[in-house]
């Protein structure tokens, strides 16, 4: 069944708020964790950290 182009931008143009949304959320979050990380005093052991630099490097390389 095809959509008409009408609907079809309608539904784009949903998608992208809803993206723009969980892209602000998704920030929202990083910062909370991070203050919550810094806040903690945790010490980070060497396989955490390479742990983190991996997963950068992978978002990156996306």
């Amino acid at each position: 069944m095809a959509q008409s182009p009408k609907n079809i931008s309608a539904l784009m143009c949903e998608l992208s708020v809803a993206l723009a949304e969980l892209s602000e959320k998704m920030s929202n979050l990083a910062i909370t964790l991070e203050n919550h990380y810094l806040d903690s005093n945790a010490p980070e052991s060497t396989a955490t950290m390479e742990a983190a630099r991996e997963t950068i490097e992978k978002a990156r390389s996306s």
